[in-house]
């Protein structure tokens, strides 16, 4: 009997631990101070024409296209298609840190600025996209 009332006790100090871990504490509400003005262009407003462009990663160090033309506002969405292994997706230039893509993953990027823009995979070296941003 009594080892029944220890394994009770012992769940039911184990149910309150859980409990009181989940609860909200008052002293995390942020004030106006504490809270940054994070208002950004609404790129949708300013890119009504906007278009998705859809890169496919595939066997052989293939990404097709290799080459685009797109405009201001529009997205790249990069699709790895090899069911084996991952590619890992590089921004030459910066604009986004490296993505570990399995098979079926995505990765989009608008682009807002006009410029060109290289991607590339790692260990992959004729695995290269060139984007034009007009």
């Amino acid at each position: 009997m009594t080892k029944k009332w220890l394994i009770l006790i012992t769940i039911l100090m184990l149910a309150g631990v859980l409990v009181s871990g989940c609860a909200d504490n008052a002293d995390d509400t942020a004030t106006d101070e504490q809270i940054e003005d994070t208002t950004t262009e609404d790129v949708a407003e300013e890119f009504t024409d906007a278009v998705d462009y859809g890169i496919r990663m595939e066997y052989y160090g293939m990404m097709t296209p290799s080459e685009i033309e797109i405009n201001r506002g529009d997205t790249l969405v990069w699709t790895n298609y090899k069911p084996q292994n991952t590619f890992v997706l590089v921004s030459d230039d910066g604009l986004f840190e490296d993505q570990e893509m399995y098979v079926h993953d995505t990765c989009n990027y608008t682009f807002t600025e006009s410029g060109t823009y290289t991607f590339s995979i790692v260990d992959v070296p004729d695995m290269t996209l060139a984007v034009t941003v007009n």
